[in-house]
């Protein structure tokens, strides 16, 4: 083989490395959940542990802020409630959220959180 060839070689194998990254699927699609506050958006991906690792975020629409967060690391579920905290402990297990109803009860949970950091007027 020339080594113009083997060069030519080369950087084609350089660009399928680089491209096919980037055609492959998302491993962990990102689901919307229903959310009252239109001018909000709730969304939730899984991130492994057959569906045990999950993170629900609530985000303003406009500009992406993080405005609260719930997520599961396969054992213990984790809380941000509300912008401007930081991620905290909330249960020792993630009990209760695997079953048919998963993304309501995320949502309802969520909100029991927001209520709970709610400021006072």
């Amino acid at each position: 083989m020339s080594q113009r060839s083997a060069r030519s070689w080369l950087w084609l194998a350089g660009v399928a490395v680089l491209a096919l990254p980037g055609l492959a699927p998302a491993q962990h699609p990102l689901y919307t959940i229903p959310w009252e506050d239109k001018s909000q958006v709730l969304e939730y991906r899984s991130c492994g542990c057959a569906d045990s690792c999950w993170v629900a975020e609530l985000r303003a629409k406009k500009g992406r802020k993080l405005l609260a967060r719930l997520r599961c690391d396969c054992e213990k579920l984790w809380v941000i409630p509300s912008w401007n905290a930081k991620e905290v402990e909330y249960r020792a297990t993630c009990d209760g959220f695997d079953t048919e109803r998963k993304l309501d009860l995320i949502a309802e949970e969520l909100k029991r959180v927001l209520k709970a950091h709610k400021p006072a007027p």
